[in-house]
């Protein structure tokens, strides 16, 4: 993963032109085969929210135990569009704006990963980790998603599929926007990640 630092801000007061992202997968390592699944979007921009979700069909059969997780099946997603079916819709929907993410080398390899294997020249995106901010300015007992989730009061509907995960992510998010401000914490500067093929 590469970092360095842009001429892009979030302001941790009124967080705008965002887009919350997260995946389900076949596996835990894109460069070992692992494949996405399912994919949501969630973009706030100009005060309104865009949503953009689909079914991915992974061309293999999805292991058992990662279906135990997510709960998706190979009848699910068999009619679905494969990931270079959409890839070019997933590129419009994020434009150039801050991806947020739980965990975002996990999720922004596997999407990198995808485009690049769909021909798309390789993106440079611009992110905020959920993950990264609860570690580095906040002190919960668990950094899990549904964990920080739990601690402050949000109801989690359905963890581990995309969508249900992207809504958890935004309302952790807000939280953690709010209680940075608090903190004397107005400005936030993503870092950003640029896929190199292996």
């Amino acid at each position: 993963m590469n970092y360095a630092f842009e001429e892009k801000f979030v302001f941790t007061k009124n967080p705008e032109n965002l887009v919350f992202l997260d995946i389900e997968t076949t596996g835990l390592d894109p460069e070992k085969g692992a494949k996405i699944i399912e994919i949501a979007m969630l973009k706030t921009k100009d005060g309104l929210d865009q949503k953009y979700e689909s079914f991915v069909n992974p061309c293999c059969s999805i292991p058992e135990d990662c279906s135990k997780v997510n709960f998706i099946y190979d009848d699910m997603v068999k009619e679905a569009p494969s990931f270079k079916d959409i890839a070019k819709d997933i590129i419009s929907f994020i434009e150039d704006e801050i991806v947020v993410c739980h965990n975002a080398s996990f999720d922004l390899l596997f999407v990198s990963k995808e485009l690049s294997q769909a021909g798309i020249i390789s993106k440079k995106f611009f992110y905020l980790d959920t993950l990264q901010l609860a570690r580095q300015y906040f002190n919960f007992e668990s950094n899990k998603l549904a964990s920080i989730a739990n601690a402050i009061g949000v109801e989690v509907a359905l963890s581990h599929r995309a969508m249900a995960d992207v809504f958890t992510m935004k309302a952790v998010a807000k939280y953690l926007f709010a209680n940075m401000y608090r903190k004397g914490i107005g400005i936030i500067q993503p870092l950003s990640y640029q896929y190199r093929q292996t």
